[in-house]
Parts: C-alpha cells; structure tokens; sequence
C-alpha cells in the first residue's frame, strides 16, 4: 500500500485551492477589519483554535465541494490511520479520503511542528491531500518573526519538498496581533501559480 493518489485537479483540489486562499484571507471572514492573521483570537490551547479553523470551514461550506468531517461531529467519524500500534487520526477532513487538516498550537513545547510533519506522513496513506495549520503563541513569536524574515532556510525546504512531491501543505501562522505590515501567513507551498507554469 502507498500514499493515496491526489491529482491536482478537480472538485477536492478545488477544495485544497480555497482553503489556502481562506488560510490566506485577512480577517478570514470573520473580522473584515482585522489586521492579524487567521488565528488571532483569544485562546490558550489547541482546541481552541482547532474549533475556530472548523466554525471558519463550517461557514464556508457552501464554497467547499466535499464535507466536512470533524472529531467533534458525532455523525460521522475522521478516518484515523493505524501505524506503530496507535490510530492517528487528522483534526477534521474534508471526505473520508479527500483532505486531512492537522492544527498544532505551538506554546509550552515546540514539538508541535514535528509532530505535524511526522503525521502528515501517515495521513498521506489515507487521504489525497494534507494541510498543517501551525499557530505559534505570543510567548514564541520571535520563531514565526525569524521565518517571515527568511531566517529559517531548512524549513522553508522541508516544507517546498513536502508540498511540491507529497501534497503536504504546511502554513505557519500568528496566534497573536502582528506589528502593521507583517506577513500574516507563512508558507511556500506555492499554491498561488498556474499549475502550468509549474
């Protein structure tokens, strides 16, 4: 068995396209006249941000082409990958096998990136597409400074391999309000060109 096929076209790519966008949107929908990125809200632990980027999907759904799914939803359960004797189960996806969306609140332990990268791994097994979402906390904003500023070389390369051969497309974000002009997301996935260009 191998990683799932995901071909860069269609409805579920679609998907793939609007959530980066979504990710990338000032105020994400919520407040037009935030100057700060997705994340900026008031909260101290990954569930917290974990049902905001789900309440963001949720409103979003009638621009998404697949559903919905995540663990808080009783209806339907987030297909979970079993490796080393443990099932990994992705935050919430969009279908049973279209986008796994892991979020990882980087505060106390910096472990968290890591932890993301290693579990898209596994959920490339069962799912066409992966999305990290990484929300650093205001007590490690220096880390997401660095790499807005092009100080993390070997992350940025981790993180173009993985999106560019593996369908893993990782963002870096602020869980807390940026100084005027900041990148409100940090990425190189490079999903803003023309495929053909690729």
């Amino acid at each position: 068995m191998g990683f799932e096929s995901g071909k860069r076209k269609g409805n579920i790519w679609n998907d793939v396209l609007f959530i980066d966008s979504l990710i990338k949107q000032k105020g994400a929908s919520t407040d037009k006249k935030n100057n700060s990125g997705i994340m900026n809200i008031s909260g101290k632990d990954e569930r917290t941000f974990e049902t905001r980027f789900s309440s963001l999907l949720e409103a979003n759904t009638d621009r998404l082409n697949g559903k919905i799914i995540t663990q808080q939803n009783n209806d339907t359960s987030v297909q979970a990958v079993y490796c080393f004797g443990k099932k990994h189960r992705p935050d919430m996806s969009v279908n049973e096998d279209g986008i796994a969306i892991e979020i990882k609140y980087i505060n106390n332990s910096l472990d968290g990136l890591k932890m993301a990268l290693g579990q898209s791994l596994m959920y490339r097994l069962r799912y066409k597409f992966v999305i990290n979402l990484i929300v650093v906390s205001e007590e490690n904003k220096e880390i997401y400074e660095k790499a807005i500023n092009d100080e993390e070389k070997d992350l940025e390369d981790i993180m173009k391999y993985l999106a560019d051969s593996l369908n893993i497309f990782t963002y870096i974000v602020p869980g807390f309000s940026l100084k005027n002009n900041q990148k409100r997301v940090f990425e190189v996935n490079g999903l803003e060109i023309p495929q053909q260009q690729k």
